[in-house]
């Protein structure tokens, strides 16, 4: 068994959870940490029997590399997915790859070009109950979609670069990111958007520039309507990513990403399903199909164009609302 030697650019958070779990897969071996805070990747490093780098373009010279895992705030993303890709390293970036559709689209260019794999780590795609829609809808169950409904409700706030439009993008970009990306996946592209937004719960953080409400409303291409709230203000201890979706044969209701409700509109009387599956690990689901793409040459579920395109709708969304105006699809810019 061929075992893909994996590094990494970034040992936060993020790559921490990451390197747990890639490190009980065995045909993977973590054989490279990248930290501009050296320390931290020596930590990695020894954790996993790895080397230590405080410059990655060292790392991607020295090592011999099948993967690399970009975990890196949005305002650090710089050329690294254009130099993996030119050096034919397969990718795995957190999201949102960029926080403007030049670089975005200059980083689908270079992995297309190369014809690596990429993931993007939008792994809600590969949750129970989003997988189930999903099959559902392209299996033409539910029907016509006309309506889309979601909600990204939290109690969250950190005090060092996400509270900064500049550095993160704001709530929408950098974290409800994961919904829209949930609603394109299930019901196609956007043509057009409208939205409100404001900071209304944390007033007094004056250093504090990004949204802490917003509605989003969602003109899809296939004629839907959709609208997505979110908030950081909701209350504690409670984290909802929800939607529900209403086809001509079918409404679909998700309360949690693992689970799925389906009432079925086209029988009578009434049948209601309802499909939930406890334990899975959407993360690691991500990671394998990255693994397993690499491995089998096959496609990854979300590539680095499609976080190109989530990117744009979410920046479509900041658009608006700052302009007051409704924001057509693609951006210029």
């Amino acid at each position: 068994m061929k075992r893909i030697n994996v590094g990494f650019i970034g040992c936060g958070g993020i790559a921490n959870a990451h390197a747990q779990r890639l490190a009980k897969f065995a045909d993977v071996k973590l054989v490279a940490f990248c930290d501009i805070a050296i320390e931290r990747a020596r930590t990695f490093a020894s954790r996993y029997n790895g080397r230590a780098y405080s410059d990655w373009h060292e790392m991607l010279d020295k090592e011999k590399l099948d993967a690399v895992f970009i975990c890196l705030p949005p305002f650090a993303h710089r050329d690294e997915v254009i130099v993996a890709a030119e050096k034919g390293i397969n990718i795995y970036i957190e999201k949102p790859i960029a926080l403007n559709m030049k670089l975005a689209r200059e980083m689908v260019r270079a992995v297309e070009k190369a014809g690596i794999k990429s993931q993007v780590g939008y792994q809600l795609r590969f949750a129970a109950g989003v997988e189930r829609a999903k099959r559902l809808i392209d299996e033409g169950k539910v029907g016509d979609i006309g309506l889309v409904v979601g909600a990204y409700w939290c109690r969250f706030i950190r005090k060092d670069w996400w509270i900064d439009r500049s550095k993160s993008g704001g709530q929408i970009v950098e974290q409800s990111t994961h919904l829209y990306d949930i609603l394109r996946w299930l019901c196609g592209d956007v043509s057009r958007v409208y939205a409100e937004m404001d900071r209304i719960f944390y007033k007094d953080m004056e250093e504090m520039s990004i949204e802490d409400v917003s509605s989003v409303i969602l003109r899809f291409k296939s004629g839907a309507v959709g609208s997505v709230t979110a908030t950081i203000g909701a209350v504690p201890h409670f984290w909802w990513v929800r939607w529900s979706i209403i086809g001509k044969e079918a409404m679909l209701e998700s309360e949690d990403p693992n689970s799925l409700k389906i009432y079925w509109s086209s029988k009578e009387p009434l049948k209601i399903e309802e499909y939930r599956e406890i334990g899975r690990d959407p993360m690691t689901l991500a990671e394998r199909d990255l693994i397993d793409a690499i491995s089998r040459d096959k496609p990854t579920r979300t590539p680095i164009s499609e976080g190109a395109k989530t990117l744009e709708l979410t920046l479509a969304a900041i658009k608006a609302a700052e302009s007051g105006r409704v924001v057509a699809l693609p951006l210029a810019n």
